[in-house]
């Protein structure tokens, strides 16, 4: 007796065919599990966006000079709450360094500060609040000597309360401020 042929092809060929079918569903299942996992971890983590720039705040009957602030800006993007605990300035390059960056308490958001998804946390740090400008006490204070690549590694930061830091490079407003005040602490140095 011979063996069926279907569409042309013999009973032997079609075993080998489905043979290979278990392998590929095997392999797809896999494959599934490994994109379910990862899905699944990417939306454990929290996710949040930080901005940091120079600010000036100007109101109804105001007359310059006006205010000048530092703004650090946190929003959640994503599914999980943030509770936020601090902010602060990390430079990485020559000399690791950190600071935590203190806020004028009426203008901002109070810490700890809860974030759900889209929700957003400003903290204001004034720039003339002690007798030395902020820029020039920051300066002299965490990015001399090596000011350059103190600026080019500078990172604000925000932390949450389980250890997630959200960084950013400040804007580069705030960062051609920071220059100047590091050029005119320099020459007075000298």
């Amino acid at each position: 007796m011979t063996d069926p042929i279907f569409l042309g092809i013999d009973k032997p060929t079609w075993d080998l065919v489905n043979g290979f079918a278990n392998w590929f569903a095997a392999i797809g299942s896999v494959a599934a599990a490994a994109v379910a996992l990862y899905i699944a971890n990417r939306s454990a983590r929290p996710s949040a966006v930080l901005s940091v720039g120079h600010r000036i705040t100007i109101g109804a009957g105001s007359v310059a000079p006006y205010p000048e602030y530092t703004v650090f800006r946190v929003v959640n993007t994503g599914d999980r709450p943030i509770r936020g605990v601090q902010i602060g300035w990390s430079i990485r390059w020559p000399k690791r360094r950190s600071a935590v960056q203190m806020f004028e308490q009426s203008l901002s958001s109070q810490l700890p500060v809860d974030l759900s998804h889209g929700q957003e946390a400003s903290w204001y740090a004034p720039l003339n609040a002690r007798d030395e400008h902020w820029m020039d006490y920051f300066a002299k204070s965490m990015l001399t000597p090596s000011y350059r690549l103190s600026l080019w590694s500078l990172r604000a930061q925000a932390f949450s309360s389980v250890g997630f830091v959200f960084t950013a490079k400040p804007e580069q407003g705030l960062l051609r401020r920071l220059r100047e005040a590091c050029e005119r602490v320099s020459n007075n140095a000298s």
